[in-house]
């Protein structure tokens, strides 16, 4: 399709989409928090993620009970055995936005891309080489063996390479290929997803259409007689939930996928009988300790920490919304392990014992500890203002503060430029879960960055576990290792873990799904699984 083309088509779809219903719009705003690229081989954090899902199709899906399933491949196998060598068959007949079909070569060049470049969701793939089998076959070779090689794929979005090729840069960090097409791909989309890319401007906003042409359709079996396909997103990128909360009473947002509410908000939200709460998935609230940089490159130091902290304090209130004790993974996944303090409860007596044997010991007065997350977020603040009152307790100064988003992310590409403490919430963002929450977060080639902000690669018996559960074929092997493996971590005291808590998406009462939950960053908020039902929109207003 040329390029005129595309464009007379948009306008075509937004003109249904208004028309048909008068005054009332077929979109959906969305708050899906600062998109910084819609880049896949770039794109990592779940913002990102959530964009990905929309605009592009990964090559396996993940699966609401866990694993994955056929996507953009219909089927693989270990040849001969070898999980070095994995072979993929490719569902034929699958579009890309411009019209072209999808086959081997795209799948090939976009993960030799994704390689080559080494960011975003590439590392824990380790070295992999492409090799197009037949025209619908690929073949990936892998440095080590994975017996967990499909499943790591469901953030592996392809990209539709001639149209890459065409948009590449000369000046770039990749050779022959330039920049790789990076500088263009930031915005603008050349996938095959439920919804393509209209417009974005990078940490403000994202527009996409529906894509008709959708490899998976838009069947209306499962869905009510006025529940519709939405025809427009709108990403707005809004950090401040009291804003948020005006749009959402005001009609001017329609789904916060992000779940930052204050119990208050929450509260309010519950009684109004406009607005509904779905839950999807719950989150991990990991405060990360920077080991590189004093006063938490000291291991007592970061324990005391631990002790030091007032658990109950913080949960009790938010305990009715499901929240409730964590650790390195969350207490719903096979071979949980509790992990220090337990019970989880503050003890101050132990936390000094823990200062005593630190080597800040002799000059508390003089330390002081950085504590940072995302503005916008209180109920992030709420904990680093926690963690204040209590270390103050024990002579310790503890700063917090919460720059936008960008920047704040920006800090923790290095152990140099990281704080102290960072404070993220992990949701399960990869396949398989186990893997995201150990692999992708202690092993020295994991995500990086965010994901890893505590800095620290020293163990190599924790390196080595890792890397077992990847070899592992049998899965009650790999969750013995899994177990064996927590309380090697939690020794080193690299992180706390204040609680877990369900992600509470808000929405209008006229948008309705998700058709299936999958308990996966992005998956959920993949716009395919919702629908707008236009009659109850226009009785609303």
């Amino acid at each position: 399709m040329k390029k005129g083309a595309l464009v007379l088509s948009l306008a075509a779809v937004f003109a249904c989409g208004l028309l048909a219903w008068g005054t009332v719009e077929n979109v959906v705003v969305i708050n899906g928090y600062p998109v910084i690229t819609a880049d896949p081989a770039v794109a990592s954090d779940w913002y990102d993620t959530e964009a990905m899902y929309n605009l592009y199709s990964p090559l396996v899906y993940p699966a609401p009970a866990g694993g994955v399933r056929a996507h953009l491949a219909t089927a693989w196998e270990a040849v001969g055995g070898d999980f070095t060598h994995w072979r993929f068959t490719l569902r034929q007949g699958v579009k890309f936005h411009s019209g072209y079909e999808m086959t081997a070569e795209d799948i090939a060049w976009s993960m030799t891309r994704f390689i080559t470049m080494g960011k975003g969701n590439s590392g824990p793939l380790g070295q992999v080489t492409a090799e197009v089998v037949d025209r619908y076959t690929v073949d990936f070779l892998l440095d080590k063996p994975s017996a967990i090689f499909p499943d790591t794929l469901a953030l592996f979005f392809p990209v539709e390479k001639n149209l890459v090729l065409q948009n590449i840069k000369p000046d770039g960090a990749y050779g022959d290929m330039g920049d790789y097409g990076e500088d263009w791909l930031a915005t603008h989309d050349a996938g095959t997803g439920p919804y393509m890319m209209t417009n974005h401007l990078p940490g403000q906003r994202l527009d996409a259409a529906r894509f008709v042409d959708y490899f998976e359709g838009w069947s209306d079996e499962g869905w009510g007689p006025n529940e519709v396909p939405i025809e427009r997103l709108v990403f707005i990128m809004e950090t401040d939930y009291t804003t948020l909360m005006t749009l959402l009473k005001n009609g001017d947002l329609d789904l916060e996928i992000n779940g930052g509410w204050t119990l208050p908000q929450l509260q309010d939200i519950q009684a109004d009988p406009d607005l509904r709460l779905t839950s999807a998935w719950a989150q991990n609230v990991t405060v990360w300790m920077n080991t590189q940089a004093p006063p938490t490159d000291d291991e007592h130091f970061r324990k005391a920490i631990l002790y030091a902290y007032d658990y109950a304090g913080v949960v009790g209130p938010w305990e009715a919304l499901g929240n409730g004790e964590t650790g390195i993974i969350l207490p719903s996944m096979p071979g949980y392990v509790p992990i220090e303090p337990q019970p989880r409860e503050q003890d101050l007596v132990k936390a000094a014992a823990e200062l005593a044997l630190s080597k800040y010991a002799g000059n508390l007065g003089d330390v002081t500890v950085t504590f940072h997350f995302c503005g916008g977020l209180d109920f992030e603040e709420d904990i680093g203002l926690q963690l204040q009152a209590d270390m103050a307790a024990l002579g310790v100064n503890v700063e917090v503060a919460g720059p936008p988003w960008p920047e704040y992310s920006a800090e923790c590409s290095s152990p140099e430029t990281t704080p102290n403490m960072t404070i993220f919430l992990f949701a399960p963002q990869s396949s398989p879960t186990h893997d995201y929450y150990f692999f992708s977060m202690f092993h020295p080639n994991g995500f990086g960055w965010i994901f890893e902000a505590h800095w620290f690669f020293e163990d190599q018996e924790i390196i080595d576990l890792l890397d077992a559960t990847r070899a592992e074929p049998d899965a009650a092997r790999r969750i013995a290792l899994y177990e064996q493996l927590q309380p090697l971590i939690a020794d080193h005291a690299l992180a706390f873990y204040p609680y877990q808590k369900p992600t509470l998406f808000a929405h209008q009462a006229y948008i309705v799904g998700p058709k299936e939950s999958i308990s996966m960053v992005g998956p959920t908020e993949n716009m395919h699984l919702w629908r707008i039902n236009l009659t109850l929109k226009e009785e609303m207003q």
